[in-house]
C-alpha cells in the first residue's frame, strides 16, 4: 500500500491512495506529521552519509530540524535574518503566503499489504521552497557553454520566480518502486496550476553535488530536467539542473 500526502504551512492532506480502503480509512493518521517525517529524514541522510564515506563529519541536524522546516515551509515570511540578539519570531504566528509562494513537502507511506494492523511509514519525500531568481552558473563543459533557459521561461522567472527542490529522498529498500516519481509527477501537476493561475513561472530547480548523489543526477536527467552547471558561490562541485513546464 502506498499513499501519498501533502505537507503544507496551512495543513497535511492525503492526495492520493491506492490501497482501495473504504472512505473511514481515507483520513490522516495521527503519525503523519511533520515531527515523524523531519525524523525519517535525519536517519536517511545520516546513514547515506555513511555509506558514502562521511561518517558524522555532516551536521544533519541544521538541515532536518523542526525549526528550519517550518521556516521553508513559511518561505519568505521572515524577511531578514534572525540572530541569537533578536527577539525570536515564530513563523507559526505570521500570515500565511500562498502556497505558490511558500514551502510544500510531498511525502509517500507505505504499508505491509500482508500486516493486519501495520501502521504507515514514510518512504519517500520531496521537500520544495519558492526562490525569487535562479542560482547563477558557470560552464561545468570545456566548451564553455551553459544551459540557458529559454528567453520565455527567464521572463516568467523575473516576474514569478521558480520553484526549487530543496532536499529530498527515499528509503534505499525502496528506491525501484518509483516512490519519488510519484513525489515529481505531483509537485509538476502543481506547479502547471500555478502557473496557469498567474501564481508562476512553471519552471523547477535543484542544486546536487554528482559526484556525491549520481543517482539524483540520473533521476532528474531521466525525468526531463537539463543543466550540469556549476552554482557560482557554492560549494565547489554543486550544479544546477531545471526543467520549464
Amino acid at each position: 500500500m502506498v499513499r501519498l500526502y501533502q505537507f503544507t504551512h496551512k495543513a497535511v492532506n492525503l492526495i492520493n491512495d491506492n490501497s482501495n480502503a473504504p472512505s473511514p480509512e481515507n483520513t490522516v493518521p495521527a503519525e503523519i506529521n511533520l515531527p515523524n517525517l523531519t525524523m525519517f529524514s535525519t536517519i536517511l541522510f545520516m546513514t547515506e552519509f555513511r555509506q558514502m564515506g562521511m561518517g558524522d563529519s555532516v551536521d544533519i541536524s541544521k538541515t532536518c530540524n523542526m525549526s528550519e522546516w517550518h521556516r521553508r515551509l513559511y518561505q519568505g515570511a521572515v524577511e531578514t535574518p534572525q540572530s541569537d540578539s533578536d527577539n525570536y519570531v515564530d513563523v507559526l504566528t505570521l500570515s500565511p503566503k500562498p502556497v505558490s509562494e511558500a514551502g510544500i513537502i510531498y511525502a509517500t507511506t507505505t504499508r505491509p499489504a500482508d500486516q493486519d494492523g501495520a501502521k504507515e511509514a514514510f518512504s519517500a519525500f520531496l521537500f520544495a521552497t519558492h526562490k525569487s531568481s535562479i542560482a547563477k552558473t558557470i560552464p561545468s563543459t570545456n566548451n564553455g557553454e551553459t544551459h540557458k533557459l529559454p528567453l520565455e521561461a527567464e521572463a516568467l522567472v523575473a516576474a514569478k520566480g521558480a520553484t526549487h527542490i530543496w532536499l529530498c529522498g527515499s528509503d534505499p529498500e525502496q528506491r525501484r518502486h518509483r516512490l519519488m516519481s510519484q513525489c515529481l509527477a505531483q509537485l509538476e501537476q502543481d506547479v502547471l496550476e500555478w502557473k496557469a493561475n498567474g501564481q508562476g513561472s512553471g519552471v523547477l530547480t535543484v542544486h546536487t553535488i554528482p559526484r556525491a548523489f549520481p543517482g539524483m543526477v540520473k533521476f532528474l536527467t531521466k525525468n526531463g530536467f537539463v543543466g550540469g552547471d556549476k552554482v557560482v558561490g557554492g560549494e565547489s562541485d554543486k550544479v544546477l539542473y531545471w526543467k520549464a513546464l
